[in-house]
């Protein structure tokens, strides 16, 4: 099977800079040294874009499970043409697995930059928290300049606004400090889309179940589990507080992004996918309804 979590350590070279801030009373735009200079018009200056067919989607994160359930997804829906940056020594195995995929090399900078340049929507879903240059280095390419890009989707995890308070979500804080990083790149995320014209949605998720691999663990009572979980949980909520955490299957939050690229509502929100006791998941219409 393929490495996990290979992905979020990719090392980029040339990159942008995101000035965040008014510069004279006009929102100042993505500068680097080939920076287009021009006025980007894009998505929020008409809030609320929805991908089309045909529409270029950059999906990062693809060598994680959630990644993994998320390029399945899109490519089911056989909509968008699907790319993504990978190290050069996952290329080839990821390569003659996934052909339709267009792969390019992080460090092929040419071609790395023309894939964000290209992209329609770009998904940021690695399953540990990447660092804040990786998010400036996606954002600040794919909405430099008139670039097509109508939004960046980030997956999160809840509890970032409860991790100061003396509770579960400060425990699972301590090791690692995993809630502090995502809350640095909401933080970025909310910034750079503002500055850049650009609309974001944050999917944050509870404690990840139900991936690629789940059933085929050797730790049967961990397979039972799943199994368990699969049946009974089937419910889905889309809460927009961050007021508790739980259990989120991979599959749903893979949906819910796939779903989030084509609903004009979803646009410059914030919003949890957890699964609750229950035998039908319901609509995504109702569901989103409550975003």
């Amino acid at each position: 099977s393929m490495s996990m979590h290979a992905s979020a350590s990719l090392t980029f070279s040339r990159m942008p800079r995101i000035r965040i801030g008014r510069a004279c009373g006009a929102r100042s735009q993505s500068l680097s040294k080939h920076s287009y200079n021009r006025v980007r018009v894009g998505a929020s200056v008409n809030p609320g874009q929805v991908l089309e067919s045909g529409d270029n989607v950059v999906l990062m994160g693809v060598l994680d499970p959630i990644g993994r359930e998320i390029l399945s997804q899109l490519q089911e829906e056989n909509k968008y043409d699907v790319g993504t940056l990978l190290n050069s020594g996952s290329m080839s195995p990821f390569k003659s697995r996934f052909q339709s995929v267009n792969a390019v090399d992080a460090s092929d900078v040419e071609n790395a930059i023309e894939l964000l340049h290209n992209a329609s929507a770009v998904i940021m879903a690695f399953e540990k928290p990447a660092d804040t240059g990786t998010l400036r280095y996606l954002l600040g390419h794919a909405a430099e300049g008139s670039t097509p890009l109508k939004r960046f989707i980030l997956l999160s995890r809840t509890g970032i606004s409860r991790r100061g308070n003396f509770g579960a979500a400060f425990f699972k804080n301590l090791i690692g400090r995993d809630l502090d990083k995502y809350a640095d790149l909401e933080e970025l995320l909310q910034k750079g889309a503002d500055a850049l014209k650009v609309d974001f949605t944050v999917v944050r998720t509870g404690k990840l179940r139900l991936g690629p691999d789940s059933f085929n663990n050797p730790d049967l009572l961990a397979v039972a589990e799943e199994q368990l979980f699969e049946t009974k949980f089937k419910a889905v909520e889309l809460p927009s507080d961050d007021e508790k955490d739980g259990d989120s299957s991979r599959a749903d939050v893979s949906e819910a992004i796939v779903e989030a690229l084509t609903r004009p509502t979803t646009a410059n929100k914030i919003f949890s996918v957890l699964n609750a006791e229950g035998k039908e998941k319901g609509s995504w219409d109702n569901l989103f309804k409550s975003i």
